[in-house]
């Protein structure tokens, strides 16, 4: 079983609310709580030492990918984030400056995008180092892309350059948050997602979720086709 077979599994019963708008299966959660014009987003997600980063890696970009990826899945549903909780899993022996270096990178990050961290939980994992981020935040309603939203006669289109991640680039990519922002107040945008796992495995989400199909072309030469 992967991992997204173990999700659909976990996913097929659980308890909801009227306040819920849009559950599991997209970038973030949808909530109405009754904002006049603005449905709330959640989002939860979590990078785990040896497998999104390994003992080499500057910590500061560590803090930052680990507020990146959520930020990232904000960008997705053209959301706005605007709080961060913290979870931190710590083995035994730990390496104070080096823990604070991690939340300077998540600092720098946050204070850019207007985001306040306000609190969190430290525990202990004897193996690894463990940091899990929850953020809140807002969307205008009517206009959040859903994955479910895609169209026949749609084109497909990326922000920024795909691959680099064996480099580096895992630890210091953009969220695009502004690009986000600007599309979805300049078009009618039906659909976006996070691309974490390359384009042609991500759009598979895409397409399953809407039921089209997509064509990529390289240089006017089909390259692909999904279902």
């Amino acid at each position: 079983m992967n991992e997204f077979e173990l999700i659909a599994r976990l996913t097929q019963s659980l308890p909801t609310n009227p306040a819920t708008v849009v559950g599991p299966g997209d970038d973030c959660a949808i909530l109405d709580l009754g904002l006049p014009d603005r449905w709330l987003l959640f989002k939860t997600d979590a990078i785990v030492e040896g497998i999104h980063f390994n003992e080499t890696a500057p910590p500061d970009k560590i803090g930052r990918k680990a507020l990146a990826r959520c930020l990232s899945d904000f960008a997705a549903m053209a959301g706005k984030p605007t709080h961060v909780l913290v979870t931190l899993a710590l083995p035994a022996k730990i390496d104070v400056d080096f823990i604070e270096t991690i939340y300077g990178g998540m600092n720098a990050l946050a204070a850019r995008h207007q985001v306040a961290i306000v609190g969190g939980e430290t525990t202990t994992n004897p193996e690894r180092l463990l940091i899990s981020v929850a953020v809140l935040g807002t969307v205008q309603k009517g206009k959040c892309p859903l994955r479910s939203a895609a169209k026949a006669g749609d084109a497909i289109f990326v922000t920024g350059e795909l691959g680099g991640s064996r480099f580096g680039k895992h630890l210091d990519f953009e969220p695009r948050l502004a690009e986000a922002a600007w599309l979805a107040d300049h078009f009618s945008i039906h659909a976006m997602m996070d691309i974490s796992d390359g384009l042609a495995g991500d759009l598979r989400h895409v397409l399953n979720a809407s039921r089209v199909g997509a064509e990529l072309l390289s240089d006017a030469i089909p390259v692909s086709h999904a279902t």
